[in-house]
């Protein structure tokens, strides 16, 4: 979908772990005002806003069948490699995270 980046999801069945690279990123408060204006920090993270608009106006389609097969996979836990990652309930933070989509 996007025309600027490649990134691939996995999910390890056996302890229902999603593991995302860079499409979530959820940073604790205090931190720095480029990250707040990235819409990146608090409880649920999200897509970095310069990175969200590299899938208009031709990859929305292709992101939404992405984001409705991770939302499928009712993940337990979540791994990040930009923020906290999550040992509960790691659906609902991926939920709320891809709202934009």
């Amino acid at each position: 979908g996007s025309y600027v980046m490649e990134e691939v999801e996995f999910f390890h069945k056996a302890s229902k772990t999603a593991i995302i690279c860079d499409l979530i990123q959820r940073f604790p408060e205090p931190t720095g005002i480029m990250l707040k204006l990235g819409g990146v920090v608090g409880e649920n993270g999200s897509t970095p806003r310069d990175w969200r608009i590299t899938f208009w106006p031709f990859g929305k389609g292709e992101l939404r069948k992405s984001r409705d097969a991770i939302l499928g996979w009712k993940a337990e836990k979540l791994i990040i490699a930009h923020g906290t990652c999550v040992e509960s309930n790691a659906s609902d933070v991926i939920e709320k995270a891809l709202y934009w989509i």
